[in-house]
């Protein structure tokens, strides 16, 4: 009886060593690969892109170019809730910025038209005007989708082409950030090309401004200045001439975000 006693409790605690292992191997890789705001993402060598905490780069002998800030990530399958990938997921921010540029001109078919909608959890969802507009748009952080039907109605919906004289903003992200010199088609969104952020992305772009800073800071970027707001690819639902913005003193009134306003800034963002 007493042998049997023994070699259960001899059982269990096999188990419980087994478990134990197990989670901390899994611990250590966590943390091992943990991509946090703050880390700056670069090229190496081979042309890899890798990730090092602001506190790690050398200035004098980086490890390789440098290409964004990260200013979220979260471990799990990309796409969430899917059987993709499981890993570190997030968005970055890229090094510098634009000029201070309009949303749209009055001139416009994009000036006094709702273009993108509201994106939610990837989905297009017209305003409620039984909600909150501004709690609706922080919800955005769809910018990657709000980006491609913006595409999609100047090519598809208005015949046109990007410009300055219909976006600018998306001007700005596909001219210097995806390297497109030929607007004459529509340009081509991959997963990791860069895009005008959201509002709601924006929003955790200002949470992490700290930590953001400090990175951009250490490999040679553009630092987010209070001075400046920086225009998201949420739009205002009534007026629809407006968009929503952000700066460093916390969100801007929409009503004061008129597409054409010229005082704000672009800072795309990427996936990785």
């Amino acid at each position: 009886m007493k042998k049997n006693v023994f070699f259960k409790r001899i059982c269990i605690m096999a188990c419980f060593l087994a478990l134990y292992n197990t989670i901390y191997s899994q611990d250590e890789h966590y943390l091992a690969t943990r991509i946090k705001p703050g880390d700056i993402c670069y090229v190496d060598g081979e042309g890899h892109e890798r990730f090092i905490g602001y506190r790690d780069w050398d200035m004098g002998n980086p490890p390789g170019d440098p290409i964004g800030v990260v200013f979220f990530s979260f471990y799990g399958p990309y796409p969430p809730g899917t059987d993709g990938e499981t890993g570190w997921h997030g968005w970055m921010i890229e090094l510098g910025e634009s000029d201070s540029c309009v949303w749209a001109p009055e001139t416009s078919p994009c000036y006094n038209t709702t273009v993108a909608r509201y994106a939610v959890t990837g989905v297009s969802t017209p305003y409620n005007p039984h909600n909150n507009q501004r709690n609706h748009a922080l919800a955005d952080t769809c910018g990657w989708q709000n980006t491609y039907r913006m595409l999609e109605f100047l090519y598809a919906g208005q015949g046109t082409t990007l410009s300055d004289a219909t976006l600018p903003v998306l001007r700005y992200v596909f001219s210097a950030k995806n390297g497109v010199s030929d607007f004459s088609v529509k340009p081509s969104m991959q997963e990791r090309s860069w895009y005008l952020p959201s509002l709601g992305q924006l929003r955790l772009m200002y949470d992490e401004i700290g930590a953001v800073n400090m990175a951009l800071a250490a490999c040679g970027g553009v630092l987010m200045s209070e001075k400046h707001s920086w225009y998201s690819s949420s739009e205002f639902q009534s007026p629809a001439n407006a968009a929503w913005a952000v700066n460093g003193r916390g969100i801007c009134a929409a009503g004061n975000m008129a597409k054409k306003h010229l005082y704000k800034y672009v800072r795309a963002v990427r996936n990785y």
